[in-house]
């Protein structure tokens, strides 16, 4: 995976390998399943819209009543730019994507939202030290979703060095 500077457009462009393209649409698809769900039946729902007020539980309901569908469209939204952007039917081996500013933000918020249910459903907590030794052993497929956990940090993280106004090129 590249990620570089979208020349003319003031965003990004990515270049993946067919294999990390595929990932990535897959991802999205099951965001967008998890996104269509009722509300608590998934905890990784309540990380993707925690309470607005957590001291106040009426407070957080009618927040959560006015602005959780416009959210969760946005989300679906950028979800289904992602996979679409990534889906491809033939193997060319790499997937060259150039997005502009307004699409860059909108594939981080899709990655943003991704890290939160891989999280989710590894365990890993938000303020958790990045060197403790972890507890309970890990299934294969647990390493396989904290392995993606840190891939997409990683898409994220290079994609905000593009984008930062300060960084230097």
């Amino acid at each position: 995976m590249i990620v570089s500077a979208a020349q003319d457009l003031g965003g990004v462009r990515i270049v993946l390998e067919s294999e990390e393209a595929m990932l990535l649409a897959e991802f999205a698809g099951q965001v967008v399943t998890v996104l269509e769900q009722d509300a608590h039946t998934d905890p990784a729902l309540d990380r993707l819209f925690p309470d607005a007020y957590v001291d106040d539980a009426a407070a957080s309901d009618e927040f959560r009543r006015y602005t959780r569908e416009d959210l969760a469209q946005s989300k679906r939204d950028a979800a289904a730019a992602v996979r679409d952007a990534t889906s491809t039917e033939e193997d060319r081996g790499i997937v060259d994507i150039e997005l502009d500013q307004a699409a860059s933000w909108g594939w981080l918020t899709f990655l943003t939202d991704l890290r939160l249910i891989l999280a989710e459903r590894t365990g890993i907590l938000a303020d958790e030290p990045d060197d403790d030794p972890v507890t309970e052993p890990i299934t294969e497929r647990d390493g396989y979703m904290r392995a993606a956990y840190e891939w997409v940090g990683f898409v994220q993280g290079s994609m905000l060095e593009v984008l930062d106004p300060t960084n230097e090129r």
